[in-house]
């Protein structure tokens, strides 16, 4: 299948509770510095997305489905839709339930729980992450805020060190959101840092800038029931099966 670009936010945090009746409908702005924005519109409900986008200047609608790990790429121009049969992910983080940083971390990954301790202000619970690397045991280290479920300090076993820092609440485009800084520092001393934007609803992130001056945003969000319809082959298309695309399974 093509190399298509993602025009979602890259959503590296997540929250662990939203309602899984929530749906709703965006728009996604990438913007970068000297480049013209990326502009997406999006539809979510309970595992199923549907994006509509721009693609070498050809309108396109991608359609997946985590719930039957199904994927359609449907191409206006020539109405026609191809479909992937595989293990597929909306890149919402919405489904995610965090207990753990071993939860989605795959097989090999165990987690023992440390200690409790205060990261900046917030409770949080220290875990050991360990990893095996053929022989070698890799060790990293997760604090995962109680209430929110989410690691609020990282410690990879590189050395590199995310740290996440609640700033307030607030308000962004009449959207109830908490604001929090996100600090990565390199083993090398360097260090980053970007804010980031999570919906109290959608408990995602609906913007996250980046030091460079570039931004990704989730706007004119609407919470609504959505059309079963519009997470299907629209009427009129011809569907066909990429090749191969049934042959991969699940980790």
């Amino acid at each position: 299948m093509m190399n298509k670009p993602r025009f979602l936010l890259l959503l590296l945090l997540v929250f662990p509770s939203l309602a899984t009746a929530i749906q709703f409908k965006a728009t996604a702005v990438m913007t970068q510095p000297g480049q013209a924005d990326v502009t997406t519109q999006i539809a979510y409900s309970s595992g199923r997305i549907r994006k509509e986008f721009f693609y070498y200047g050809e309108p396109v609608i991608e359609i997946i489905d985590a719930n039957k790990d199904t994927s359609l790429m449907c191409f206006t121009g020539q109405q026609i839709c191809y479909e992937s049969k595989s293990p597929t992910d909306i890149d919402l983080g919405i489904e995610h339930r965090f207990e753990t940083p071993c939860d989605g971390a795959g097989k090999g990954v165990t987690c023992t729980r440390v200690a409790e301790e205060k990261i900046n202000g917030r409770d949080a619970v220290k875990w050991k992450v360990t990893a095996r690397d053929g022989d070698k045991e890799l060790v990293s280290w997760s604090w995962m805020d109680k209430k929110l479920k989410i690691p609020i300090r990282q410690k990879l076993f590189n050395g590199t060190d995310i740290e996440l820092k609640w700033l307030g609440s607030e308000k962004l485009d009449n959207r109830d959101t908490d604001r929090w800084l996100r600090r990565i520092t390199y083993p090398d001393g360097r260090s980053v840092e970007n804010q980031l934007w999570f919906d109290k609803q959608l408990q995602i992130i609906i913007r996250e800038d980046f030091p460079n001056g570039g931004s990704r945003v989730l706007k004119h969000i609407v919470v609504e029931n959505l059309p079963d319809k519009l997470f299907t082959i629209p009427a009129g298309y011809e569907k066909r099966s990429l090749p191969g695309s049934g042959n991969r399974q699940k980790p």
